[in-house]
């Protein structure tokens, strides 16, 4: 179905205003919408004001991508009709927990909703009681909620709302469910999901995901800091946290590699082609990352900067190009894809830590997201983020060195880890893995801060200059 016309106008309007919506710069970017699936879930008659979840297919490039969105449309004083968001709106929340909850299908005229439930609940939930945005960034919004069961105890969720949708199977949802069978109690418990499969398709995809809320909580980025702005004792506190990371994420692996409950997460050792088919990946995405450097708006302090980096592609290449041919001892096995603090909450005692979200990088295909690779994607990912949290915040004191984090979080890993079949058997070969890998990531920063948070360029560029210095980002 598509909206009306006042309604499509509104909705265009309103779209280049999100921080998620990548299609915000395309110019005359009516016309690129081709079409626009909904289903009404409310009215509210006194404000005027219709809830709407939004299917919403742009072509972009040589390509159709299609996006959610919650909206609240309404009219402002001047008649004229507006959209804003409504993730946060607790009328959303309540549809979306039943709609799991009960397992329900919704028709629309493009497409079906369908709510899949991990256990069944006994009874309605009942009014939301509160609302709050966790997080809101390029790919996804999370929102805390909290309602009462059937027995009247309140309880907390939190939702994911997939704003760039993709048909196959979602990581989060698979992930989430693995954990669940092997009774891993690293992560918040996934409730259940919610599909939109549109009409005509076989397959669809998830659109949102509800997991039981762990409170009181901070991630482990804001506790860091917290910690450095308030702790005399901040570095050893943090490598303290470090080295709890480093022990929580090989038990993570471990229950990865566990396949007795799934075939699909038995490790696998990797053959020639297995990693030629990775250091491609790899490579491939790297220059999609040169193409977009080239031809994106920099802010003037780093041009120059960015110039150099991009005469030394082959060279970045090179070291990407050598994972192929690296003798890996190591099993490939499924893994985080996204990791970082931000990734970890911690309670407030500080003394536990959770693992969140398995969807993987958002800039890469699901089939990419899901693919068994080397541990060190994650090893890379969580070093490059204590990078990040240090060069963020270097003029604070008391300094703490990233390669001090670094090093406590990879020795507390290596020594739960070692023996493990997706574990190196020798020190070069982690070593040139963690650079690889490191490199991978910094390059994905690269192209991640260009197009949403450009003044952040600084913290992946010199990353990537001390590694074309010194060839290399880290001795393990």
């Amino acid at each position: 179905m598509v909206l009306p016309n006042e309604q499509s106008e509104a909705l265009a309007a309103w779209l280049p205003q999100c921080r998620w919506f990548s299609a915000k710069n395309i110019p005359d970017f009516k016309r690129h919408m081709r079409s626009i699936d909904y289903i009404d879930i409310s009215d509210h008659p006194e404000g005027g004001e219709s809830l709407k979840l939004a299917v919403i297919r742009v072509a972009i490039g040589r390509g159709v991508t299609t996006f959610l969105a919650p909206v609240l449309v309404h009219f402002n004083q001047h008649s004229i009709m507006e959209c804003r968001d409504a993730a946060t709106d607790p009328t959303m929340s309540k549809w979306l927990l039943d709609l799991i909850q009960s397992g329900r299908s919704l028709q629309t005229a493009a497409g079906t909703f369908v709510g899949h439930s991990v256990h069944q609940h006994e009874g309605q939930f009942s009014t939301i009681e509160c609302t709050s945005a966790l997080s809101e960034n390029a790919s996804n919004t999370s929102v805390f909620f909290t309602t009462r069961d059937a027995y009247e105890n309140s309880v907390g969720y939190v939702s994911k709302l997939f704003r760039t949708y993709h048909i196959g199977i979602q990581p989060e949802v698979e992930v989430g469910l693995h954990l669940a069978q092997n009774g891993w109690v690293g992560s918040p418990p996934l409730v259940g999901w919610l599909e939109y499969i549109p009409t005509g398709e076989e397959q669809g995809g998830a659109v949102a995901t509800v997991h039981e809320a762990l409170t009181p909580t901070t991630d482990a980025w804001t506790y860091s800091i917290k910690t450095l702005s308030e702790d005399r004792h901040a570095s050893d506190t943090l490598l303290c946290m470090a080295t709890r990371v480093g022990i929580l994420t090989a038990d993570m692996h471990t229950v990865l590699a566990n396949s007795q409950s799934s075939p699909a997460f038995a490790p696998v050792t990797p053959s020639d082609e297995e990693k030629r088919e990775n250091s491609h990946i790899m490579m491939d995405h790297a220059q999609s990352v040169w193409d977009l450097l080239s031809t994106a708006s920099v802010p003037s302090p780093f041009q120059q900067r960015v110039r150099t980096v991009l005469t030394q592609q082959q060279r970045l290449m090179e070291t990407l190009e050598a994972v192929a041919h690296l003798e890996q001892t190591a099993a490939y096995i499924r893994v985080h894809g996204d990791y970082h603090l931000g990734q970890l909450l911690i309670d407030q005692s500080h003394k536990t830590l959770h693992v969140i979200d398995f969807e993987g990088e958002p800039g890469r295909t699901l089939e990419e997201r899901r693919r068994k690779t080397s541990i060190f994607k994650d090893l890379a990912g969580m070093s490059r983020s204590f990078e990040y949290l240090c060069h963020r915040t270097e003029n604070r004191a008391p300094h703490v060195e990233a390669a001090d984090l670094t090093r406590a979080f990879l020795k507390a890993y290596s020594d739960k880890a070692n023996g493990q079949c997706f574990y190196p058997d020798t020190k070069d070969e982690a070593e040139k893995l963690l650079n690889a890998f490191m490199l991978d990531k910094a390059i994905y920063e690269l192209a991640y801060e260009a197009q949403y948070r450009p003044d952040w360029l600084d913290t992946p560029l010199t990353a990537v200059e001390n590694f074309l210095r010194t060839g290399c980002f880290l001795v393990v």
